[in-house]
């Protein structure tokens, strides 16, 4: 970050997370971050009482920024008059995926899913972003039995069919983000600061398979 610059509270999450993909949470210190911003330790105590604090702060704005983040369309139902139901939902998946590939999505992502299982808050964006996820699925799918692209479904069966939609679609990227990230991680270019330099094609076809096989069982 150029010297003339402010920073500011996000600027310093945005470090955080940054650090703690190139590392891991626990393994990311004050330095680390007051490294990557180009400023003294010291300053982040203009912002930040304590580092647990900056954690805290860091869990609550990657769950707004969380919020903001929508799976499907606003025009779902034009798109399931228009397409095939395996097209559009394979298109909610494929979609999903690429959000989270590109920062700063992939650290959260990243980083969520760590904190998950030692923060209470985390879990819980964790939760809501999967809840978010199937509600979603199911608004789909209702627009998909609305234009007789599958078959009519009860409420009860469409929302078991949504849960089981988020949850192979939430597993899959956890597999793919796994991997994703040891391939940036390795990247023989060195330096953390290339970390998303990167090129490589982005390969769904194993989501896609199963995305074919869950639409199979709507025809």
């Amino acid at each position: 970050m150029a010297k003339s610059e402010k920073v500011t509270r996000e600027k310093i999450i945005l470090a955080f997370l940054d650090s703690c993909f190139a590392k891991n949470a626990g393994g990311t210190s004050l330095s680390d971050v007051a490294d990557r911003l180009g400023i003294k330790k010291a300053s982040l105590y203009n912002h930040y009482e304590s580092r647990d604090a900056m954690v805290e702060d860091c869990i609550r704005w990657c769950g707004d920024y969380y919020r903001k983040t929508y799976f499907i369309p606003t025009d779902i139902e034009a798109i399931s008059e228009r397409y095939p139901a395996e097209n559009v939902m394979k298109a909610i998946v494929n979609r999903w995926f690429k959000m989270n590939e590109k920062e700063p999505l992939m650290q959260i992502y990243s980083f969520i899913e760590s904190e998950k299982y030692i923060s209470t808050a985390a879990a819980k964006i964790a939760q809501e972003t999967r809840e978010k996820l199937s509600n979603q699925a199911k608004q789909a799918l209702r627009s998909l039995a609305k234009a007789k692209k599958i078959i009519d479904l009860e409420e009860n069966d469409l929302e078991t069919l949504a849960e089981m939609f988020a949850s192979l679609t939430v597993s899959s990227l956890d597999s793919y983000i796994v991997a994703k990230k040891i391939e940036i991680r390795s990247n023989p270019e060195g330096g953390e600061g290339s970390l998303f330099d990167v090129k490589s094609e982005s390969d769904y076809s194993a989501v896609d398979e199963l995305v074919t096989t869950f639409c199979s069982m709507l025809k």
